[in-house]
């Protein structure tokens, strides 16, 4: 049986998707919108501008100045921080509801032997506790009062619910909390986005290699497979250095427009951006190398930090 391998410092757990009045569902696509501000180009402008204004000169276009530039405000420099501190800092804050967490409770119990009227003041005034108290807390979440009987059988009890529930939300749709930042809905997947990393870095980590050698090195196909460091003239991968030629191009076009996107707060989206800017991979290459060589410090320092001590022998 395989060991589980022990979370790391630098990990998130579950506990840092909810805080006192603050709380986020648990979703891959955080770390991801993450990692593509660190690969665009807009983003790393807006970071060496100093003002809004300056960014507008040199993407040639206030309104997508101005969406980048909040986004940048919002964000901070993605390069000097672990995820996860980024996450406690600003990321939760951003994407989460600040509210308290939404739970579904018991107001309060009816007896089939209370008195008519005591029941009435006694359901009445529960029910004001908990609307000026739990329910405020939540935000005034959109609900519904709900009688359960409690002889019912367990499975038959939760079809009836699940059926009411289910015809109350389809007459009238929830109305839902909105976050600073939310996430996209879209058939994006995350081997598609992972892929679109990979490939990124290799071709930033060797501008002047040829297209197909970062694609193999990226892996981003298991239909064509080529060794990155065969010889060109190899008349048996041809055909396999011609198609991760052009699906690598096509998923660095994709890359772009989804970096590029994340960098006006959008994620993930391939929606075409006017003005963005096209990928500078020896000045990205650079950028990364450095932080790369400052986070794997860091987390080294961490682990560290985090080993058991060992008591001296005496």
């Amino acid at each position: 049986m395989a060991t589980k391998r022990p979370r790391q410092a630098w990990h998130l757990s579950g506990t840092d998707f909810t805080q006192p009045r603050l709380y986020a569902r648990q979703d891959w696509r955080f770390l991801l919108f993450f990692q593509f501000l660190r690969i665009s180009p807009s983003y790393a402008l807006a970071l060496d501008c100093e003002r809004e204004q300056e960014l507008a000169e040199r993407l040639g276009s206030a309104d997508r100045a101005r969406k980048v530039w909040r986004t940048r405000c919002d964000m901070g420099d993605v390069f000097t921080v672990l995820f996860k501190d980024w996450w406690q800092a600003r990321g939760l804050s951003l994407f989460g509801i600040h509210t308290a967490k939404p739970r579904v409770v018991g107001i309060r119990r009816l007896r089939p032997n209370e008195d008519a009227d005591e029941r009435r003041k006694r359901v009445g005034a529960a029910y004001r506790r908990f609307v000026e108290g739990r329910y405020r807390e939540q935000g005034n979440p959109d609900s519904v009062l709900i009688s359960v009987p409690l002889g019912m059988k367990p499975a038959l009890m939760v079809r009836q619910l699940k059926q009411l529930l289910a015809a109350v939300q389809a007459e009238h749709p929830p109305e839902l909390p909105v976050a600073a930042y939310a996430l996209e809905e879209n058939k994006l997947r995350e081997a598609r986005l992972l892929a679109c990393l990979r490939l990124i870095y290799k071709r930033s980590a060797r501008p002047d290699e040829e297209l197909w050698r970062a694609a193999a090195r990226a892996k981003i196909s298991e239909t064509h497979v080529v060794d990155p460091l065969a010889k060109k003239k190899d008349a048996k991968s041809a055909e396999a250095r011609r198609m991760l030629t052009i699906m690598a191009s096509r998923l660095s076009r994709d890359a772009l427009m989804i970096a590029e996107n994340a960098a006006a707060g959008k994620f993930p989206s391939m929606e075409v951006v006017a003005h963005a800017q096209p990928f500078d991979f020896p000045t990205l290459g650079q950028r990364l190398k450095v932080m790369s060589a400052w986070e794997k410090k860091r987390k080294k320092e961490l682990a560290q930090s985090a080993a058991p001590k060992v008591e001296a022998e005496h």
